[in-house]
């Protein structure tokens, strides 16, 4: 090889320990981004020439630079909607202006301003079913009260009220209590959501025998006494009965039909006598008390908060204690991930070498569980680079002193005088 073939083999190696210089340079800038993987360069030499039996290098080239995907570590964050993957797979994000899928391990979301999960460039993170939204503001529909429970001691030693209870259905709220031994309230509510306060009245009628009633407010129930304070009676009596040790006895009590819901804002509704449990009750010889009141209707709820577990269900929570799920969150996976096309903004797109997408979600056919108020760091190991940094920066050295002593040596070669 003659003298100035002797500086082009110095100077391509000097061209390639530049571009591995590169690489590592971007792995250290690289180093607190969320979901980067270290990339990885790899050299190859070039192809010899034989001078007869004499086989000359032509020096080195870049052969690959490669991102293989480990799992970062996992940090924790206040945001609920931080996602991290767990094992293997991608979260997948739609551009809304052009379309177009990409595939991220950068699990940094947030709710936009029509209740989608964006990332910081507002590409949308696919669910199941597509875009994953929330809603702008999601509601819980209101449940009507179709059962309740009560639970409460009787005084034993009671004694029955002189005054009977009223004759007609309505009467006002004084003339129910001058009746009764004792009164309690439970709040139901109706198919829309609104709430009605039910008034029970219980009159000692014989040992170990309750008379009760269920009362509403007629103005609830009655559309031309919208400025009534009575109470409508809206059950026949029943009959609480208990033994002699003051426990219930349901077979020889008679319970009954809450029925005549008829409400004003147009909802209705019946609660039957079987739906009406009074088990736990007793009648012992102390004041009467409810000890413990229970029914299963809801008011309407507003969205409150959300939550994603490890299969990716966005659980959506509601003002009124309930949840309700909102999508779930699709991942994907490939045959060759190291061969994905980096599309800058730790975005990936599909190439030939890594296959085409198999999508699927969490903890399902080989995917990955997700972590939710999490993030997955960089890859970056800070020791390695400084070592790469320091390997790439002596081979430029050493290459770029072939490069002097060639030139010096072709500087001698042109003064030789014939």
């Amino acid at each position: 090889m003659s003298v100035s073939g002797s500086m082009l083999v110095a100077s391509g190696a000097m061209a390639t320990y530049s571009d591995a210089l590169a690489v590592t340079g971007n792995n250290i800038a690289n180093l607190n981004t969320v979901g980067y993987k270290e990339s990885r360069f790899a050299f190859a030499d070039l192809m010899s020439t034989f001078d007869g039996t004499v086989e000359t290098g032509h020096g080195v080239r870049l052969a690959d630079v490669s991102k293989p995907f480990q799992q970062g570590a996992l940090e924790t964050t206040s945001s609920t909607t931080d996602l991290a993957i767990s094992g293997n797979g991608f979260f997948i994000v739609r551009n809304p202006l052009s379309n177009v899928l990409y595939y991220t391990r950068a699990g940094q979301f947030h709710l936009d301003n029509v209740g989608r999960l964006v990332n910081d460039s507002d590409l949308i993170l696919q669910g199941s079913g597509g875009d994953l939204a929330v809603g702008s503001g999601p509601t819980a529909p209101a449940q009507a009260t179709s059962s309740m429970a009560l639970q409460l001691n009787l005084d034993a030693g009671a004694a029955p009220p002189a005054a009977a209870f009223p004759a007609g259905p309505d009467a006002s709220a004084s003339a129910w209590m001058t009746a009764a031994n004792f009164s309690s309230v439970t709040t139901i509510y109706d198919s829309l959501g609104s709430a009605h306060d039910l008034t029970f009245v219980y009159r000692l009628t014989a040992p170990n025998t309750w008379e009760y009633r269920v009362l509403a407010p007629r103005n609830q129930l009655d559309a031309t006494a919208a400025g009534s304070t009575e109470l409508r009676q809206v059950s026949v009596p029943g009959t609480l009965a208990f033994t002699p040790a003051g426990q219930f006895d349901l077979t020889a009590s008679a319970l009954s039909d809450i029925n005549g819901l008829a409400w004003t804002n147009g909802a209705t509704q019946t609660i039957p006598a079987a739906n009406v449990n009074f088990a736990g009750t007793v009648q012992f010889a102390q004041p009467s008390f409810v000890y413990a009141a229970t029914q299963n209707g809801l008011p309407a709820g507003t969205f409150t908060g959300l939550t994603i577990d490890g299969e990716g269900n966005l659980i959506g929570r509601f003002s009124n204690g309930t949840t309700q799920t909102l999508g779930t969150i699709a991942l994907a996976n490939f045959a060759n991930v190291d061969d994905l096309d980096p599309m800058g903004d730790t975005l990936f797109s599909p190439s030939v070498a890594s296959g085409a997408a198999s999508n699927g979600t969490a903890n399902q056919n080989g995917l990955g569980g997700i972590v939710g108020g999490t993030l997955e760091l960089s890859t970056v190991d800070l020791a390695n680079q400084f070592v790469a940094l320091l390997s790439s920066q002596r081979a430029f050295q050493v290459n770029s002193r072939v490069v002097t002593t060639a030139d010096q040596m072709y500087a001698i070669a042109a003064e030789l005088k014939g």
